[in-house]
Formats: C-alpha cells, sequence, structure tokens
C-alpha cells in the first residue's frame, strides 16, 4: 500500500514493494508454498519474537489446542514453516506434532473401508515390531504410517495440500524440535540422529509409501524443455558460483523475513531470458541448506517455473559447497544422483502450493527496504529492479507453469482496494493485487496480515489497521474464488455468497461484472400482471409484484452477446442471438471460439445458450415460452465466477444488498417496509441500471434502454398487481389480462421433482403467481443444466 506519492523512501530508486506489502523475497518452495498457500519467504517481522498480529482476528499466544476434531491443525505451510487457521506461524513442539498426526490419521482413517483399515493396522504393527518408539523417533515411524494412509485414502480426503502438509511435517523431523512453543526456538536447526534399527527400518520397501505421480504438468527434463520452450531461463545447477552462473548478493537479515527461520542468502543468476532467483535457507552454523528452492521468470513471456530442493516426493538437504542439478539427476555434478524437482514432480511436496503466496503481479515478494548487506547500506532490494537492472518484473501478470490443481495466479483484485495502495499497486508499479480468496491463505493470512503490520504504507507502517477501507480490503480473504449465483423465475436471485432474494425491478440491469476482467452480464426484467400477489419474501420482508427476465446480454473479453426475443418486444415467438450485433446461429455440436479463451455453445437441453469466458466463468441462459402470454422469459445460471459486484453479488454481514458499482454500502435492511421498498426497488435498482452507454443490448429501430425501464414497477406494497402506471416497457402489455393463479397445491406438485427446498419454494411461488404450471418445468431444465459439463 502507498500513497499518492512515490512509492520511494530512499533517495536512490528503489523497486517499489509487490503487493504494497512489500516484504521480502519469497523463493523456494520447500519454502515456498503452503499446503494451500504456498508460503512466504521475507517479510519483515518485528524484532520480537512475538506472534505476527493478523488483522482479521487478533492473536492470542500460544499455539492453542490441537485436537482430533475442529479445523485442521496446519492451515498451510511454505518455506519450511507451518501456519495455523488466523495466519500464525507454529513453532512445532513435539506435543504439536503428536497432536496434528492424531488429527490427521482420525481424518484418513475415517475414509478408509474395513478392508483398507485392517491392512493399515497390519502394516503400523509391522513398521513399529521390536522398535524403541518413545520421543521423536516415535512421532518419525508414526509420520511413516500416515504417509501410508494418505496413499490409500481418496483424493477427495488426501488431498495435494493435505499430501504436502504430511511430507513438510517428515521433513521437519529430519531436525531436532523445538523444546518450547517460542518463535526464538526456530532460529536454530539441528539434525535429528534416528538410531540404526529405526533408520534401516524405514528404509525397507515394503514400509516406503509409493511415490505419487500425476499426469497434470510435466516434471523431469519434459518440465524443463517446457520452461525453455517459453522463455523461461533455466538455472545452472544450485551451489554452482562461478562467474557468470549464480551470483550471491548478500543475506536476508533474520529480523525482516515475516517467517521466524535460519539464515536466508540471497543468490541471482540472469541470462537474456530473464532471472532466477534461489534463496538457500542454513542452518544456524552453516555447515547445511535445508531449504533452497528456485524461480525463474521470463521477461518476454511472463511464464514461470519453480524448482525446489526435492525429488520423487522426498526433501533433502545438503552441504553449501554442494552443486545439485536442475530438473534431472547428473552424476557427474552430483554423485549421489539428487536433484531440484519442478513441475508436476512438486505435487504435494513438503514445500506446498508454491502460487499460493507466490501470488499477484509479480512472482516475487520484496520488500525494498531489505539491507542485503547489513551495516553497509549499499545494497537493498529495492536496488535490484533499477539498479541492478534485474528483470524482477513479469510484462504482463505472471503465469505460473505448475500443476493444474494448484492456484494459477490469472486474477486481479476488482474491489475494494484502498486508496492508500492504489498509487502503487498498479501494473508497471508495485503490480497488482491477486484475487483475493480462501484459495490463497498464505498470501492473505501471512504474507498480507503482517505486511499492513509491518511494513505498509512505506511512510507509516500500519497506520491503515483498524481502517474501513482495510477492513473491506481484508473481507475478501474469507470468501470463496468462485461462486455459483443465479437468476430464476419472476426473478428469484442467488448472490455470490450464496443468499437469495427477490428483485422485481423493471428495466434492464447488469447482474453480474468482473471489472478485473471486463466480464459483464445483463438482464431485461419485465412487469407481468397477476391477481394474486403472494407472501413476503423471507429475505427482503417484502410482498411484491413480479417481473420476469425477457432477454440477456454478456460482453465476454472483446465480445459482446445478446440473447433476446426477435422483432417487436412481444410480438414473435422466436429467440435471436447476436454477437457484436451480427445475428447469429450456433452451431450443432461444438462452440463457437470468441477468441480470448472465450466460447460460446448451445446449451445442452431446452435451447439457450452457454457461454465460457476465460477468467473461469460460465453462464447458462435458458429461454421458456408462455403460451398463454406470447413471449419467452429466461433462467439464468452462472457456474465458477470470480465475479463479485451487480444485482447478484455479495451481502455482506450486517449489509441489506450487494454494494453499488463506486463500492458504497446500502446500509442494513430499512424497518418500515415502504422504506425498505424504494430502497430495493428504487435507489438500489437505479444504481445497476445499465445506460445507454453502458448498456450490452441490441434494440429495434427507434429504441432504446429507456423503452424497457419503469421506475413505477413494482408499485409500493399492498398495491394491487393488475395495472400498470405508464411508461409501458413492453408494447401491449398493459392492456394485457392479469394472469390468475393456481392453488398452492398444483403448484406445489408441479414443482415436486426439485430436491432443494429454497428453489422448490421459490418454483411454487411462481406456478401459484402466474398461474402457469410450465414453469416447473424451466426450474427443471436449468437446475440439470448446472450438472452438465
Amino acid at each position: 500500500m502507498s500513497e499518492d506519492r512515490p512509492c520511494l523512501n530512499r533517495s536512490k530508486t528503489l523497486m517499489p514493494t509487490l503487493l504494497s506489502l512489500a516484504i521480502a523475497l519469497l523463493v523456494t518452495p520447500l519454502a515456498m508454498a503452503g499446503d494451500e498457500p504456498a508460503s512466504p519467504g521475507l517479510v519483515r517481522s518485528t524484532a520480537k519474537a512475538s506472534r505476527p498480529a493478523h488483522l482479521l482476528l487478533p492473536a492470542p499466544a500460544g499455539q492453542g489446542v490441537v485436537g482430533t476434531q475442529g479445523d485442521e491443525p496446519i492451515a498451510y505451510i511454505g518455506h519450511g514453516a507451518f501456519f495455523d487457521q488466523k495466519g500464525r506461524q507454529i513453532v512445532p513442539t513435539a506435543e504439536f506434532v503428536a497432536k496434528a498426526q492424531s488429527w490427521y490419521r482420525e481424518r484418513l482413517l475415517s475414509s478408509l473401508k474395513p478392508r483398507q483399515r485392517a491392512a493399515f493396522a497390519d502394516f503400523e504393527q509391522r513398521l513399529g515390531k521390536g522398535l524403541n518408539l518413545s520421543g521423536q523417533a516415535g512421532l518419525v515411524v508414526r509420520q511413516r504410517s500416515l504417509q501410508w494412509l494418505a496413499t490409500q485414502a481418496p483424493r477427495s480426503v488426501a488431498t495435494d495440500r493435505m499430501r504436502g502438509k504430511l511430507t513438510a511435517l517428515a521433513y521437519r523431523l529430519e531436525w531436532q524440535l523445538p523444546v518450547r512453543d517460542d518463535l526464538e526456538e526456530l532460529r536454530s536447526l539441528e539434525s535429528f540422529a534416528l538410531d540404526s534399527q529405526i533408520q534401516a527400518r524405514l528404509k525397507l520397501a515394503e514400509f516406503t509409501p509409493p511415490v505419487d505421480k500425476t499426469a497434470t504438468a510435466n516434471s523431469g527434463a519434459a518440465y524443463i524443455a517446457e520452461c525453455a520452450a517459453n522463455n523461461v531461463p533455466i538455472p545452472p545447477s544450485i551451489g554452482d558460483l562461478t562467474p557468470g552462473n549464480w551470483t550471491s548478493l548478500g543475506f536476508i537479515p533474520q529480523l525482516e523475513q515475516f517467517i521466524v527461520n535460519t539464515p536466508a542468502e540471497f543468490r541471482v543468476f540472469e541470462n537474456a531470458d530473464g532471472m532466477c532467483v534461489a534463496l538457500p535457507r542454513y542452518n544456524n552454523a552453516q555447515t547445511l541448506v535445508q531449504l533452497d528452492g528456485v524461480i525463474c521468470l521470463s521477461q518476454t513471456t511472463g511464464k514461470v517455473c519453480f524448482w525446489d530442493n526435492q525429488m520423487s516426493g522426498s526433501t533433502f538437504s545438503f552441504t553449501p559447497g554442494s552443486q545439485i542439478p536442475i530438473g534431472v539427476a547428473n552424476l557427474l555434478v552430483d554423485p549421489m544422483g539428487r536433484y531440484q524437482a519442478g513441475g508436476a514432480e512438486l505435487s504435494a511436496g513438503a514445500g506446498g502450493v508454491c502460487t499460493d503466496c507466490h501470488a499477484g503481479e509479480n512472482p516475487y515478494i520484496i520488500h525494498p527496504d531489505s539491507d542485503l548487506d547489513p551495516g553497509a547500506g549499499t545494497l537493498f532490494m529495492g536496488d535490484l529492479n533499477s539498479g541492478l537492472g534485474l528483470p524482477t518484473f513479469a510484462p504482463t501478470r505472471y503465469d505460473p507453469l505448475v500443476l493444474a490443481s494448484w492456484d494459477q495466479n490469472q486474477l486481479s483484485q476488482a474491489l475494494d482496494v484502498p486508496p492508500v495502495c492504489a498509487g502503487c499497486h498498479v501494473q508497471g508499479s508495485a503490480g497488482r493485487f491477486p484475487h483475493l480468496s480462501t484459495d490463497i491463505p498464505g498470501y492473505c493470512n501471512t504474507i498480507l496480515a503482517q505486511a499492513v503490520t509491518d511494513t505498509m504504507p512505506p511512510f507509516s507502517p500500519g497506520s491503515e489497521v483498524g481502517t474501513t477501507d482495510l477492513n473491506d480490503f481484508l473481507f475478501w480473504c474469507g470468501e470463496p474464488v468462485s461462486a455459483g449465483p443465479s437468476n430464476r423465475g419472476d426473478p428469484h436471485l442467488t448472490t455470490t455468497n450464496g443468499i437469495n432474494y427477490d428483485f422485481q425491478a423493471a428495466g434492464e440491469f447488469t447482474s453480474l461484472r468482473n471489472s478485473a476482467t471486463g466480464f459483464e452480464l445483463q438482464t431485461r426484467q419485465t412487469p407481468v400482471l397477476t391477481t394474486f400477489t403472494p407472501g413476503p419474501n423471507a429475505y427482503t420482508g417484502l410482498a411484491s409484484c413480479v417481473s420476469l427476465n425477457t432477454a440477456a446480454a454478456l460482453r465476454v473479453g472483446k465480445t459482446r452477446i445478446s440473447y433476446q426475443q426477435a422483432g417487436k418486444a412481444g410480438t414473435s415467438s422466436q429467440m435471436e442471438l447476436r454477437i457484436d450485433g451480427k445475428l447469429t446461429t450456433l452451431p450443432a455440436s461444438g462452440s463457437l471460439n470468441l477468441g480470448g479463451g472465450n466460447t460460446i455453445a448451445r446449451a445442452a437441453a431446452g435451447g439457450g445458450i452457454d457461454v465460457r469466458a476465460a477468467d473461469g466463468t460460465r453462464v447458462i441462459v435458458t429461454p421458456n415460452y408462455w403460451t398463454s402470454q406470447g413471449y419467452w422469459y429466461l433462467d439464468v445460471e452462472v457456474l465458477k465466477t470470480p465475479a463479485r459486484e451487480g444485482t447478484m453479488g455479495h451481502i455482506r454481514p450486517s449489509e441489506f444488498l450487494p454494494r453499488a458499482p463506486n463500492g458504497s454500502s446500502f446500509g442494513p435492511k430499512p424497518v418500515p417496509l415502504l422504506a425498505r421498498h424504494n430502497l430495493l426497488n428504487g435507489t438500489f435498482a437505479d444504481a445497476w441500471r445499465v445506460t445507454s452507454a453502458t448498456s450490452l443490448f441490441d434494440y429495434e429501430v427507434g429504441t432504446s434502454t429507456a423503452s424497457f425501464t419503469n421506475r413505477n414497477w413494482p408499485p409500493p406494497p399492498g398495491s394491487a398487481c393488475t395495472s400498470i402506471v405508464p411508461p409501458f416497457p413492453w408494447p401491449g402489455v398493459e392492456t394485457r389480462t392479469p394472469v390468475r393463479p393456481l392453488p398452492r397445491e398444483e403448484a406445489e406438485r408441479a414443482c415436486s421433482p426439485i430436491a432443494d427446498t429454497a428453489v422448490r419454494e421459490n418454483c411454487v411461488f411462481d406456478v401459484m403467481v402466474t398461474g402457469n404450471a410450465a414453469m416447473a418445468n424451466g426450474y427443471t431444465t436449468t437446475l440439470f443444466l448446472r450438472t452438465t459439463p
């Protein structure tokens, strides 16, 4: 974060901090990613050994109790460190490890079939038979049992993230565990020696868990070739400090590392393609390298490749003078056959998910004030880009070459970026923030949390803590990365965070938008005259006259799509699709490429369109013909969207409605019904109405969005729904005979195939008020389409 002034606070030019969080350089995967989160590298913590303060929830002292029930004991991992659900670094004492092992044991065992449980009991009995399992040695053996369990459990339980945590625990057990729950204990790292009998037992093939292979990405030589083909620099062997290879730029002060750890050296390699950074982390005596991951960035394509000191699923340490090849074994370089694993071989590794922390506009997390030659003040992290000319930023958002299950870092945060951060956190400066969500807890809970307390804004660190702007921004860290809202029937809206409410205003509205990508969905709502007004909506408390969606329009990439009734409204029974204004017929099978990763196809059933956007959003629009009224109405389903704005956008705690386009809140729900009606159907509706400049629809000559707007609909609570006050948004609608309702029993019978209680009740509502039993068919069709691939 930074103010509107430059992000520099030193006379020499410093590279602005990435993530406003300026924090330090994140490089290893074993040090790099967390189970869920990849983890961090360096961030200024504090000189004290206290746990970093978290912005969302205050962190009580101590690591807390880890039981076999409740929250997972390790929320994420990275850079050899473990973190809890609040982003606090965990001190892995023997007590903590034992309790964590119990939690994972119960979780994994509960997913096994009886035959598998019996096999595990036999495995565990044979593994420990005759061994002295006291102290840390017992934890080591027990960890091997957990790793066996993870290979037998379903992937839905033993996810890559969980297996990465177990791998990280196994590696941490190769080092003496801290005696006390004190972060100072982590500044000392000594190897743990097993007795020869246990070592021999663990080396037996029957007790070695199978290597977990994956086909989601390349590894080894194929990964190197993939990286090279994308102009990513391929670094020399780790430890090769001869001229033209790795260059050491010094050590990052331990007190400026956001993970309490041991000495960390900063090394770089540069060639015409770009730059690689390595961060070897030593034990205190600097006689062993515990962690040493590598991040390589192409300065032309923006692609990034990751390597870590792992091979075949196992992590290893090495002496500082060793040279470790990249990607594949080379006995001439390392006679022991060790190498830095990359690509698919990092699956479920002890380094976790690299992109969980390495998120945003740049693969590195750099704090410009970090002094690489402590005391001399001649080389700072901020000098890397400007002073040394190193390509620390990609030409565009960096694109990681990683497993498909990892975060792909493809989106920026569109909402609530605090003004104090917006001056620097733009493309070409400190870089845009990543799309904040629960998918990147390492970034949110460790990097971002410590940045806003300890380093940001540059001129007054911590000054934004507790402000409304910052709290609004951090809100998104607790929200899912994507959602599946809907807009069905007499518009029953489901928001991106799962709240159901009715919105019956007449006109054209922005239902969903992603400001970061330009995606937008608009719907046209048209009044329906009825002789019956049902009871109040459970969420709004309003009993309202109703509307129906009669047209939809979208923007995906550079393409505009409209789907609406042909000819003059209400006079034709044909739906027309236009792409950039041109009447288009979709192929009977397959999809039409719209460019930029966007496609459109026919919906799998019931007609309609199926649009898939590059940001992951899928929109299915299903038409339903109302015979007695002579027009089509639409149901709209949205799946896996990162969009969070519009009438279907998030409704935050203590707020009544989604926020306005400018991010302002409409406040809590008014108590008087009339005030509530005016807010929902007046102020809120007008805020999200499209204008002639913003409309994505196609119009007949002489018409515009104003032709479909009626601010008098729905009328105030208690009014009849049998007539419309001009203007009339649908030619002829004012002369139509109001439809008569169906008895509730008939409506319930028509909607009985729908399993979801809330959706079934909406269906019953629509069938009753419109007297149209066929509306139930629209619901069953659209719900079916949500489940189709």
